[in-house]
C-alpha cells in the first residue's frame, strides 16, 4: 500500500502489548514521518528505565511525568507517537490528542494481551501480579478512554503489517 502524506499527527493509544510501538514504527516508515515512543521519552528525560521509576519513585509520580511530557510532545509532534498504556489518564488528555492529531486505537482482545504478556518481567504494572486479573482490570478502567479514539483497529490475528496498512487506509478516506 502506498504511502500518505499526514496533514495531523497520530497517537496510538491501547493497552500494554497491543503492538503500538511495533506498528507505530511500520506506519512512520510507510508515511515518511518521525516516530516516538512516550515511554523512550520518559526513559530519557527521568535517566531511568520505566521499571525503576516505578520502583523508586512509584507510580503517581511516573504518571505526573508521563502526563507533562505528553501533553509537551503532543503539541510539537509531526509524525507519529506511541503512547503507554495508562497515558490517557483522564477526559483532558484524550479531548487534549483528539483536536491535535488522530487519536488511533489498537484493540486487541483481552486473551491476545494475556498469552502476549503472561511471561513479561519488563512491565512494572504486572510484576508479582495475577496477569489475567490485572489486564482485565485495566481495561475495565482504560476502555473508557481509548473507546473514544478517532479509529479503532481491532487487531485480532492481525500482524503489525496490516494492522499499519489498515490505519492507512482509514486515514485516506477521513483525509480527504
Amino acid at each position: 500500500m502506498n504511502s500518505l502524506k499526514l496533514k495531523e499527527p497520530i497517537f496510538l493509544c491501547g493497552m500494554m502489548g497491543s503492538g503500538k510501538t511495533s506498528v507505530g514504527k511500520i506506519l512512520a516508515k510507510k508515511c515518511d514521518v518521525q516516530f516516538q515512543d512516550l515511554d523512550s521519552l520518559i526513559e530519557k528525560a527521568e535517566n531511568m528505565k520505566i521499571s525503576e521509576i516505578f520502583e523508586t519513585e512509584g507510580e503517581p509520580y511516573f504518571r505526573e511525568v508521563e502526563q507533562k511530557l505528553l501533553i509537551q510532545k503532543s503539541q510539537q509532534i509531526e509524525g507519529i507517537l506511541s503512547l503507554g498504556g495508562g497515558s490517557l489518564q483522564n477526559q483532558m488528555i484524550v479531548d487534549h490528542l483528539k483536536v491535535l492529531g488522530w487519536l488511533i486505537y489498537l484493540k486487541e482482545p483481552e486473551h491476545r494481551l494475556v498469552e502476549r504478556l503472561e511471561n513479561s518481567n519488563k512491565r512494572p504494572m504486572l510484576k508479582n501480579t495475577d496477569v489475567k486479573n490485572k489486564i482485565s482490570s485495566l481495561l475495565k478502567e482504560r476502555s473508557k478512554f481509548y473507546e473514544q479514539a478517532h479509529i479503532t483497529i481491532q487487531r485480532d490475528g492481525k500482524n503489525k503489517e496490516e494492522t499499519a496498512d489498515e490505519i492507512l487506509k482509514k486515514l485516506k478516506m477521513y483525509e480527504r
